[in-house]
């Protein structure tokens, strides 16, 4: 199949993810440990991130059918990603655990504003059939931010901690936290400058409503399926969670940090055994988050480009088995031994990255594939509002049953969660193969 040229528009919409993206990534691995620092856990976590996820989907499918009708997306995208930047930061100033869940749920609002219309705008700026390339390279350069943010992240804490003798754990996680603004910025200066409105024609104006009816069976069975996947699809930050409860009483993580010399000079300012831990804890949950995101960054264009091929519905189906292995796997992650866990993580998290890798662009993909171009702003407004409005109960239901009966509980009801996702998506949607 002969490749077609991505337009100008998707590599600098992916400039911006890369930019928000390494701002938000310079808070979230580390967020889990904000947490636990203000003496919360698992139940609150699920519903901070629940309810940021869930007021995201409402904007997403507000945002997408007002871009249908404006037939503009690119004021919207402004304006969601200079809310995100400018609330993020302002979890560096909170005094207590819930007020977590008022940022960001703000930082969602502006998530919610600019996603639907900015996958509208990557979906009209190229041909069909380099569609789900688009889509991968998006993502591949929004997971970069991932590995960038992350290791921001980590050089901020080192510097604070080398610089600072009596900064305390919680005050180095703040003045991180407050940094995040300066790459926000950065991703809301070149949107504004360099993405063109309409790059793919003229855009055609559509009747504003909220109703279904103009949408073909396939999409709305497609929503459905999707929303029961997420069900089953909790929140990234459980992992983390889950990492860090697995290793907290483990040595071995301690005695790995301690060999790398710039991690031993900063424990070293701890004389405190159980603070160098949570110290060693900072430092080794972010290197496996971007660990995580080199991954996705490095296979996400080539496997969206495969959905090009072999279709979309497969690409997914591959993509939610892995995941159905990863959360199984997750699950039994306490019973390796000690020696073994770290080496464990950073191979479920490998895994992990694959399943993005495979579903993320050929999940967008099919939706622009299946509903004409002037409802594509409504249609990723349905599609994002369905996996979202799934979110919250999703990540409440988790954080509650982990609670409850452990880790290996909750992830085991992940895993069958994707399954049964597996046979719903083969047995209800049919492709139009034509387009690969």
């Amino acid at each position: 199949m002969k490749k077609t040229k991505i337009h100008r528009n998707i590599l600098i919409l992916g400039i911006v993810s890369l930019l928000t993206d390494a701002a938000t990534e310079m808070i979230y691995p580390f967020l889990p440990l904000f947490i636990a620092t203000l003496g919360s856990g698992a139940i609150l976590l699920g519903i901070i991130e629940g309810i940021a996820e869930t007021t995201a989907s409402l904007l997403k499918l507000m945002s997408g059918i007002v871009s249908d009708k404006l037939g503009k997306r690119k004021a919207l995208v402004i304006a969601g990603y200079t809310v995100s930047s400018l609330a993020r930061p302002l979890i560096g100033i909170v005094a207590d655990a819930w007020q977590i869940a008022l940022i960001r749920t703000m930082d969602r609002v502006g998530k919610g504003i600019r996603t639907s219309p900015r996958d509208a705008l990557i979906a009209s700026s190229v041909t069909p059939e380099i569609r789900g390339r688009a889509f991968g390279f998006h993502r591949a350069m929004d997971h970069s931010g991932a590995v960038l943010g992350p290791l921001l992240g980590i050089g901020t804490i080192a510097l604070l901690i080398l610089v600072f003798d009596q900064y305390n754990i919680n005050t180095i996680l703040r003045t991180t936290f407050l940094f995040a603004i300066i790459p926000g910025a950065f991703a809301v200066i070149t949107l504004t400058l360099f993405v063109k409105e309409n790059a793919g024609g003229p855009a055609r104006r559509a009747r504003f409503s909220f109703s279904l009816r103009s949408f073909n069976t396939q999409f709305k069975r497609y929503l459905f399926i999707i929303a029961f996947f997420t069900l089953g699809n909790s929140s990234d930050a459980f992992m983390l969670f889950r990492l860090q409860e697995t290793l907290k009483e483990s040595t071995v993580l301690h005695s790995f940090i301690v060999s790398v010399p710039l991690f031993a000079a900063i424990l070293s300012r701890f004389s405190e055994p159980q603070l160098q831990i949570q110290i060693s804890n900072i430092l080794f949950l972010p290197v496996v988050w971007s660990f995580f995101h080199v991954i996705k960054a490095l296979l996400s264009t080539p496997l969206g480009s495969l959905s090009d091929r072999i279709g979309r519905k497969l690409s997914i189906n591959i993509g939610w088995g892995i995941y159905g292995a990863v959360y199984a796997g997750f699950a039994s992650l306490e019973f390796l031994p000690d020696t073994w866990q770290i080496a464990g993580s950073f191979a479920l998290f490998t895994i992990y990255a694959v399943y993005y890798a495979f579903t993320e662009g050929a999940e967008k993909a099919l939706v622009a594939d299946i509903v004409p171009d002037e409802l594509r702003g409504s249609a990723y407004g349905l599609f994002n509002f369905a996996v979202g409005i799934a979110a919250l109960p999703a990540s409440i239901v988790f954080g509650l049953v982990y609670s409850k009966f452990g880790g290996t509980v909750a992830f085991g009801m992940g895993a069958v969660i994707s399954l049964v996702s597996m046979v719903l998506l083969s047995l209800g949607i049919k492709e139009q193969r034509q387009n690969f």
